[in-house]
C-alpha cells in the first residue's frame, strides 16, 4: 500500500474522523497521476472520504513528486440534475471558482469566467458543446497547474448523459497528462453503470484504480462512535457504543441510526443480540437505511445474499460469493460468526426474502400456526367470514384431496347433516370471488362433481 510522510490523523479532520487506509490509496494514485473511482453503497461514507481531499493537510499530502500541490474541484452533480447543459455549466463554475483562488493565469480564469457565463445563457445544444469544447482547449495553457476534479454523484450523470461530454474530459485528461486527475463517487463500479463502446476510452482511466469501500474496521468503527457521541454531546457509553457496532455490522449509516437509538433511552445495555435485533429493527430510520442500502445493491449481489439466508448453497456460486465478500457484505469464509455483515441488515434481509417469496407464489394458501391466509402474493385473511375461513383451512389441510360435502359440513359448520349442497356451494362462491383471479373460471378451489370440492396448488 502506498505511504505518505504527510500527517493524516483523523484528528486533523474533525468532520471525517475515519477511513484512514481507504484515504491513503486515494492520495496514492492522485500523487502518481492517476484517475481513481470510490465505490460504495449509500451512507457508507463515501461522499465524506472525497471530501477529505479539500483539506489542506490533504493536499499537500497529494503534491507530486516536484511538489505541485493540486488545485482540487469538488462536484455534487446531484446539483445538475440530469441535464448534459447543467453539467457543463456546474463544472465550468466550480473549476472556475477554485483557479480564482489558485495560482493559474489570470488570462486563464478570465477567459473560463467569460465562456461560462456564456454557457450559462445559451439554450442551443451545438452551442453549449462548443463553447465547453473551447473552455476543454483553455485550460490545456496552464503551465504547471496541477487540478483534481471531484465527481461526486456521479452514478446518474455517468448513466443518463450522452457520451460527448465524457469524450471531452477524457480528451482533456490526454492533452494535460497527469496534471489533471478525475476522481468519481458512484454506488457502482462505472462499467456497471454503463458499459457502451462511446464512453470506454474514459471508463478506461479507472480500470486499475478504483476502491470499493467495506464496513468500517473495529478500529475505525470505536473512532466513528466516539465521534458520534461528541456530536450529540453525550457521554460515551462503552457497552452502547459495542452493541452499536455488533448491530451495525461497521456500516456508518446504520451505526449512527442504531446508536442514536441506543443512547436516546428505553434500552438496557447489554443485552443479548437477537433481543436487541428484534427491538430495534422495525424501527423506521433502521428500516429506511437498510432499505436505501439495498436499492442501491446489484441484482446479483440481492441473489446472492437470498442464496445464502435460504440455505441455496449452489446459487452462491464463487462469483456472487467473491462480489458480496469485496463490499463486505458478507463476511469471508471460515471467519467466525460468518455470514451478513450485519444483524440488522441480515433480519432486513429476511423480510425481503419473505416478502419475495409470497409475491411468487401462486395459490391459496395458510398458515397453520398464526391462521392467516393468501391468496397469490395477497393476504385475504380478513376479507373472509368465519366459516369462509374454515372452508380454506380445511380444503387447504386436504390440498389435492377431495373434501366431501359431509366433510365440508362437519368441518365448516359442526354438524354432519342438515347442509344442503345450495348452501355449501353459496359458501364456495362466496370464497371463489375473494381468493381466485376469476372466480367464475375458478383455478384454484376445484368442483369435483357429484362428490364435493379440492384444493388445487398451480404447478
Amino acid at each position: 500500500m502506498f505511504h505518505t510522510n504527510m500527517d493524516l490523523s483523523r484528528a486533523s479532520f474533525p468532520e471525517s474522523p475515519v477511513r484512514e487506509e481507504d484515504l491513503q490509496h486515494v492520495v496514492g494514485w492522485i500523487r502518481q497521476g492517476e484517475c481513481c473511482s470510490v465505490v460504495a453503497p449509500s451512507n457508507m461514507g463515501k461522499s465524506v472520504l472525497l471530501k477529505s481531499l479539500l483539506e489542506e493537510e490533504v493536499r499537500r499530502a497529494c503534491a507530486s513528486e516536484v511538489g505541485k500541490v493540486p488545485v482540487t474541484v469538488f462536484v455534487d452533480c446531484l446539483e445538475a440534475g440530469d441535464s448534459e447543459h447543467a453539467f457543463y455549466e456546474l463544472l465550468l463554475r466550480r473549476i472556475g471558482d477554485e483557479l480564482e483562488d489558485s495560482s493559474a493565469p489570470p488570462a486563464t480564469v478570465g477567459t473560463l469566467r467569460a465562456m461560462h457565463n456564456e454557457v450559462l445563457w445559451t439554450s442551443s445544444e451545438i452551442s453549449v458543446r462548443s463553447l465547453f469544447a473551447t473552455s476543454i482547449r483553455e485550460l490545456d495553457r496552464w503551465g504547471e497547474v496541477r487540478l483534481v476534479v471531484i465527481l461526486d454523484e456521479f452514478d446518474d450523470m455517468f448513466s443518463t448523459l450522452p457520451p460527448w461530454p465524457f469524450r471531452q474530459l477524457r480528451a482533456l485528461r490526454d492533452s494535460l497528462g497527469d496534471r489533471l486527475c478525475y476522481v468519481t463517487g458512484t454506488s457502482r463500479r462505472l462499467e456497471r453503470l454503463r458499459s457502451d463502446a462511446e464512453t470506454y476510452e474514459f471508463r478506461e482511466l479507472f480500470h486499475l484504480y478504483t476502491l470499493v469501500l467495506r464496513p468500517l474496521s473495529e478500529i475505525d468503527a470505536r473512532r466513528f462512535a466516539v465521534y458520534l457521541a461528541a456530536k450529540q454531546a453525550v457521554i460515551p457509553d462503552a457497552e452502547s457504543e459495542a452493541l452499536a457496532i455488533r448491530l451495525s455490522g461497521g456500516h456508518p449509516g446504520l451505526l449512527e441510526c442504531v446508536y442514536a437509538i441506543l443512547i436516546g433511552g428505553g434500552f438496557e445495555a447489554p443485552m443479548p443480540v437477537g433481543t436487541a435485533v428484534a427491538q430495534i429493527c422495525a424501527r423506521e430510520p433502521i428500516q429506511k437505511e437498510c432499505q436505501r442500502l439495498w436499492d442501491e445493491l446489484e441484482e446479483e449481489e440481492r441473489e446472492g445474499l437470498f442464496a445464502l439466508l435460504g440455505g441455496d448453497e449452489a446459487a452462491l456460486d464463487d462469483g456472487k460469493r467473491r462480489a458480496l465478500e469485496t463490499k463486505g457484505l458478507i463476511r469471508p469464509e471460515g471467519v467466525l460468526e460468518g455470514g451478513v455483515f450485519s444483524p440488522v441488515f441480515e433480519a432486513f434481509l429476511k423480510g425481503q426474502l419473505t416478502t419475495r417469496r409470497r409475491a411468487r407464489a401462486k395459490g391459496v394458501r395458510c398458515d397453520p400456526e398464526s391462521g392467516r391466509i393468501w391468496s397469490d402474493d395477497r393476504e385475504v385473511t380478513l376479507q373472509l367470514s368465519d366459516p369462509q375461513r374454515r372452508l380454506v383451512r380445511l380444503l387447504h389441510g386436504r390440498r389435492g384431496a377431495v373434501c366431501s360435502y359431509d366433510e365440508i359440513a362437519e368441518g365448516v359448520w359442526g354438524v354432519g347433516e342438515g347442509v344442503t349442497p345450495g348452501a355449501i356451494y353459496e359458501l364456495v362462491k362466496r370464497v371463489r370471488q375473494k381468493v381466485e383471479p376469476d372466480w367464475r373460471s375458478p383455478s384454484y378451489v376445484i368442483t369435483v362433481p357429484g362428490e364435493g370440492y379440492r384444493l388445487q396448488t398451480p404447478g
